[in-house]
């Protein structure tokens, strides 16, 4: 049988959250590098908080954990809720008591400012229209409710201006960064980097994207003479904003 659509095949690992089958699919591959972040992070703040290596982070039970207080992380930028989902689907495999915020407008991209009117492109769509409001939190919570994770989530409406100090004031294992402009950007990084614990990870999305090139300025000029450095993970070919940067915790 050739044809890739009636072929069926098994998962590639049946103790993933994720079974995939051949051949994957583009929303697979592009969650990749996001999903590779969050275990790590994940791993590293289970290392400290136990003080050991621990063992595989998918399975453990819960029972066997003493931690001082709930895993916390968070997704700046949620749109459809697809890579959230993706997250709590993790967590949830984890059995690990993890919380993760999700804040958006959830209404679209807001008003952009001084500098992504600077650096956006001369034709870049949403300089005349409003992008990403083909969405909304009652679309979003449906597909949490659909995958079972919604427990593991919490929706957080409104600007980042607005909502960042509505959180705890606690440590942040991993925190995405998917927000487009250069401001929300700022005012992500500056809650988050300092609640952020040795090994945490901070994961951005739009660095290497072409169509939000104030994504990378920012992040450029917040880590700027700080000790961290960027790692850098593609999936697939190379194309506009396949590859994805993080950045691990000192």
């Amino acid at each position: 049988m050739t044809n890739h659509e009636s072929t069926v095949a098994e998962p590639f690992d049946s103790r993933s959250p994720f079974p995939a089958t051949l051949p994957y699919s583009p929303r697979y591959k592009e969650r990749v590098p996001l999903i590779h972040a969050f275990e790590l992070g994940l791993a590293n703040c289970l290392f400290a908080s136990l003080g050991r290596t621990p063992p595989r982070v998918s399975g453990v039970p819960q029972a066997q954990l003493k931690l001082r207080q709930p895993f916390l992380a968070a997704e700046c930028g949620v749109f459809r809720g697809t890579g959230l989902a993706a997250c709590a689907d993790l967590a949830k495999a984890s059995r690990l008591p993890i919380k993760i915020y999700g804040l958006d407008t959830f209404t679209g991209l807001p008003q952009l400012g001084p500098v992504d009117y600077e650096l956006a492109p001369h034709n870049a769509p949403y300089l005349s229209t409003i992008p990403f409001t083909d969405t909304s939190i009652q679309m979003v919570k449906g597909l949490l409710v659909a995958k079972g994770v919604e427990d593991y989530v919490v929706l957080v409406p409104g600007l980042f201006e607005e909502t960042l100090a509505t959180l705890p004031d606690s440590e942040y294992f991993f925190v995405d960064i998917d927000c487009d402009l250069y401001e929300p950007h700022i005012q992500c990084l500056e809650f988050f980097y300092p609640r952020m614990p040795k090994g945490g990870i901070i994961f951005f999305d739009d660095y290497h994207s072409v169509e939000f090139p104030m994504a990378r300025r920012a992040i450029d000029d917040f880590m700027r003479g700080r000790p961290e450095m960027l790692f850098h993970l593609r999936y697939g070919d190379y194309g506009p904003n396949q590859t994805k940067a993080f950045m691990i915790k000192f």
